[in-house]
């Protein structure tokens, strides 16, 4: 039945997606050093500076020769050459490579004029001036100029998440100063009375907050700055004091418990009355209550109190949100199908995510529940490496295949 002060009520995911997607905040960006980019996102496209490799060297340590004098080089019939350089990389030789002669060469020198192939250093014996080859030399183990980049080749897109690997050529291709988005403030809000931090002595009555700390991990894997609040108890008072306080410093605010349809749930009640709530609760298990909306002007996502839950809805909602809005390309969560070991139940409607292991077993990927699935148990996202997705109105038995998200 329609809430009758919501109009977006009981929605289902993309829907949920679409209306959050349409609510875009100031994005700005910054410049910084290469070194400081890991976990960042690419606000320009990046060109090469520099072709790579900029000059023509070798892959191995060997001899730079000319290959119509090897070709018919064996073990019993080798062919001798002489020797007339060294060249160790960052040396460029003088000497040009003429037939009959060959240049001793380390992995990474540049390759001297006149010649075209190498030989490995172990194919060959050398003494007195002289190497003998008892191969044919490989043109192929000379990497060419611009074979991996070539100078003002577009080797980043914009929204490109930044990893070890996209940072390295970053310093391939020359660049030492980028241009990045600049990391959003989240502010991270627990509620409810029986909450108390780790470490604190625990009466009858109360839990460990956990939440806010699986909140503030998601929030720096895709490269933003979690604000994470001590938990505070049920008050509606104490609750608008630190969404008045978020509101001033973050960019988006996120609270944790308070959404549902409880006495105590103050999130979503203050958010009714003074905040803007563009819609409430969502068709997925775990993890149906959330709501999103506005706290002075600052986009609000209300998430349930269950860990699971709250996990989850970050990960299907919240996550796609940030990337949209700062147009990130990653990191993305791959997908990828398996066969259940087990039958699942469906729920009417709701698209459900169940905890699974997908592994291999030697013929197929399979994927089976390792722990009972309630929204409480964070154990269960502890030791499982997926989340099958299980849509509205289908059957799934043994043996049926499932999409798999790999968490």
């Amino acid at each position: 039945m329609p809430h009758p002060s919501i109009s977006n009520y009981f929605i289902s995911l993309d829907e949920a997606k679409k209306l959050s997607k349409s609510i875009k905040i100031p994005i700005k960006e910054e410049k910084v050093k290469i070194e400081d980019s890991y976990n960042r996102i690419l606000s320009q496209d990046i060109f090469s500076m520099v072709n790579d490799p900029p000059f023509d060297n070798s892959s191995m340590d060997g001899y730079a020769v000319i290959y119509s004098d090897t070709i018919n080089a064996t073990e019993e019939n080798p062919v001798e050459l002489e020797i007339i350089d060294f060249i160790s990389a960052g040396i460029v030789s003088d000497k040009e490579i003429k037939s009959g002669y060959a240049s001793k060469i380390m992995t990474g020198a540049p390759i001297p004029k006149g010649a075209d192939s190498i030989i490995m250093i172990e194919k060959t014996k050398s003494s007195n001036g002289k190497v003998l080859l008892f191969c044919p030399s490989f043109p192929n183990y000379i990497r060419l100029k611009g074979e991996n980049l070539t100078k003002n080749e577009l080797i980043l897109e914009k929204g490109t998440f930044l990893t070890p690997h996209e940072i390295g050529l970053l310093a391939t291709s020359g660049h030492h100063i980028i241009s990045v988005v600049k990391k959003l403030k989240i502010t991270i809000i627990s509620t409810g009375d029986e909450l108390i931090s780790p470490g604190m002595e625990i009466s009858t009555g109360q839990i460990y907050e956990s939440n806010s700390y699986v909140l503030e991990g998601l929030i720096k894997q895709i490269g933003h700055i979690p604000l994470r609040k001590k938990s505070i108890p049920d008050s509606i008072e104490k609750l608008r004091e630190e969404l008045d306080q978020a509101s001033l410093n973050s960019d988006l605010i996120i609270t944790s418990g308070g959404v549902s349809m409880g006495d105590l749930d103050l999130v979503r009640k203050i958010m009714e009355t003074e905040g803007n709530i563009l819609f409430w609760r969502i068709k997925i298990k775990p993890g149906s209550p959330p709501l999103f909306g506005f706290w002075k002007d600052i986009p609000l996502f209300g998430l349930p109190g269950n860990p699971v839950s709250s996990s989850v809805v970050f990960q299907m909602l919240i996550d796609p949100w940030i990337k949209s809005i700062t147009n990130a390309k990653g990191p993305n969560k791959k997908i990828i199908k398996a066969k259940l070991t087990e039958k699942i139940k469906i729920k009417k409607d709701f698209l459900v995510f169940v905890r699974v292991i997908v592994e291999n077993n030697g013929k197929e990927m399979i994927a089976y529940t390792k722990t009972h699935q309630g929204s409480g148990n964070l154990r269960s996202l502890s030791v499982s490496n997926g989340l099958a997705i299980i849509y509205p109105d289908s059957k799934y038995d043994i043996g049926s295949t499932v999409d798999i998200y790999l968490i």
